[in-house]
C-alpha cells in the first residue's frame, strides 16, 4: 500500500513527479497528498475522502514541483484552514538550503512580500494560494510594472535576515559544478552550439567544446571581479525572474504596463506579490540587478522544446534599465529618511543621488555574465538530476555563449582599476 500515513517524505519527489496532467491522477499521489493535506492543514481537510480530493499541477516551477490543492464544494471550512493551498514540493536535496529557505520564506511572509506559510514537512511545504497570474517576460521592462517591481527589490534589500552574511554566489555555483563532475557528462568536454542565443560570428568568443577545469577558471575569473566591484553586499532574492512576481486577480496591466483595477483605474494598492524564495541569500546588490535585466530576455512561456526563448535585444536596453533604477532609488531613500529600519545597510546609497544612479547602471551591466554562468553551473547539474520537462542542456550552453559574449566588459572594467 502506498504511503500514505507515514512522515517519511524522503520520496515526495520521486511520487509527485510521476503527475500527469493528461492522465487519470495515479492513487499514490493522492493518498500522499490528502495525508498532508489532513496533517498539515487540518480541519475540513481530515473529512475529505479520497474520491473527493482535487489536486492539480501549477506549471511555471522550473526547480520545483507546484499543485493546486482545493476543498470540494461540498465540505466548508470549519476554523481557520484554507479552502486552497500551493503545495510545493521540493526538487533539490542540500538540507542547509532547504532551511534557509524556509527561514527567509517565514520572515518575508511577516514583512508582507510573498504567500503566507501555513506548514511545512520533509520535502516541502503549504503555501497560502494567491488568485493571481505570473508575469510575462515582455511585460517586466515596461515602465509602468518597472516602477512597482524595483521598490519591491529595494525592500529586499534592505532586509535583515537571519542566514549568513557572507555572499554565496561563487560557492554556490562551485557546489552545483562540483556535482556535475561526478556525472559522466562532467568527464566530458561540453559541446558548444547555439539553440536560442544568437551571438555574431564576428564576435565569437566562446569555445567549441569547454571542460569542467576550464569552467571552474572561469568562476575564479568572476570571483577576481566581485571582490574588486565595490558592489555593497545585502540580502538577495537571486533569481527575479518574470514567473516569481505575481500579477494578484483583479488587475489588469494598461500597454505602458500600469496597473488598474478591473475598471481600468489608477490603484494605491499593491497589485504585486514576489514568490519563489529558494535561492535567497545576502549578495552583491548588484547580481539581483543584472539578474533582473537578463530576465528581459529570457522567456519561459514556452510550450515546446527547448520550453525557453530569447529576446536578445532586450539586454541592452537603455531607457527601461534607467526606469528601474530610478525607481530602486526612490524607495531606498525613501526608506533611508524614514529611519524606520534599523538595520538598514549604510553602504547602499553614498547620498549623492546621480552618483548613486550610475553607480547601479553600471553594476547592474556588469553583473549581466556573473548571472548567466551562475545559472550556467545550475543548468548543467540540472540537465542530470531534474524531472521537470526543460531543455536545461540547450539553456546552459546558451548562457555559457552569452557569458562569454559579455565578458569582455568585466576585463574592461578590471583593466580600468
Amino acid at each position: 500500500m502506498w504511503k500514505d500515513r507515514t512522515t517519511e517524505c524522503v520520496d515526495l519527489k520521486k511520487v509527485f513527479s510521476k503527475f500527469d496532467s493528461s492522465a487519470p491522477i495515479s492513487g499514490e499521489i493522492l493518498f500522499r497528498a490528502r495525508f498532508l493535506c489532513a496533517k498539515y492543514l487540518g480541519g475540513a481537510w481530515r473529512k475529505v475522502k479520497i474520491e473527493d480530493f482535487r489536486i492539480r499541477a501549477i506549471t511555471g516551477g522550473m526547480s520545483n514541483l507546484l499543485f493546486l490543492v482545493e476543498l470540494p464544494a461540498k465540505i466548508q471550512p470549519t476554523q481557520m484552514e484554507p479552502e486552497k493551498a500551493l503545495l510545493r514540493v521540493h526538487c533539490q536535496s542540500d538540507i542547509d538550503q532547504l532551511l534557509s529557505e524556509s527561514v527567509v520564506f517565514t520572515l518575508l511572509s511577516e514583512r508582507n512580500l510573498g504567500p503566507k506559510m501555513l506548514g511545512v514537512f520533509p520535502g516541502g511545504r503549504f503555501e497560502q494560494f494567491i488568485p493571481s497570474r505570473a508575469l510575462q517576460c515582455l511585460e517586466i521592462s515596461k515602465p509602468g510594472l518597472s516602477k512597482l517591481i524595483a521598490p519591491i527589490v529595494a525592500r529586499v534589500h534592505t532586509l535583515d535576515a537571519p542566514i549568513p552574511k557572507e555572499p554565496q554566489t561563487l560557492q554556490t555555483a562551485r557546489q552545483w559544478l562540483d556535482r556535475f563532475k561526478k556525472t559522466p557528462a562532467g568527464e566530458r568536454p561540453i559541446e558548444m552550439y547555439l539553440t536560442r542565443a544568437d551571438v555574431p560570428e564576428s564576435d565569437f568568443q566562446y569555445p567549441t567544446t569547454i571542460t569542467v577545469a576550464q569552467l571552474e577558471r572561469e568562476l575564479n575569473f568572476v570571483e577576481f571581479f566581485l571582490q574588486h566591484s565595490n558592489s555593497p553586499v545585502v540580502f538577495s532574492h537571486n533569481d527575479l525572474q518574470e514567473g516569481n512576481f505575481l500579477l494578484i486577480d483583479g488587475y489588469q496591466l494598461a500597454d505602458d504596463g500600469t496597473v488598474l483595477t478591473a475598471d481600468g483605474k489608477p490603484t494605491d494598492e499593491d497589485p504585486l506579490s514576489l514568490i519563489d524564495f529558494e535561492y535567497c541569500s545576502y549578495n552583491y546588490r548588484g547580481f539581483d540587478l543584472g539578474n533582473h535585466f537578463c530576465e528581459y530576455g529570457y522567456d519561459y512561456n514556452e510550450s515546446e522544446p527547448p520550453y525557453y526563448k530569447i529576446h536578445q535585444h532586450f539586454f541592452d536596453v537603455e531607457d527601461e534599465r534607467k526606469v528601474f533604477c530610478e525607481a530602486y532609488l526612490d524607495e531606498v531613500y525613501k526608506m533611508r529618511s524614514s529611519g524606520d529600519n534599523p538595520h538598514f545597510p549604510s553602504d547602499l546609497v553614498t547620498g549623492d543621488r546621480e552618483k548613486d544612479l550610475q553607480k547601479i547602471i553600471e553594476e547592474s551591466i556588469l553583473f549581466m555574465p556573473v548571472s548567466n554562468i551562475f545559472w550556467v553551473c545550475w543548468s548543467l547539474i540540472n540537465a542530470e538530476e531534474s524531472s521537470i520537462s526543460f531543455d536545461y542542456g540547450a539553456y546552459g550552453r546558451d548562457r555559457l555563449a552569452l557569458y562569454f559574449h559579455q565578458k569582455k566588459a568585466l576585463e574592461k572594467y578590471l583593466n580600468n582599476l
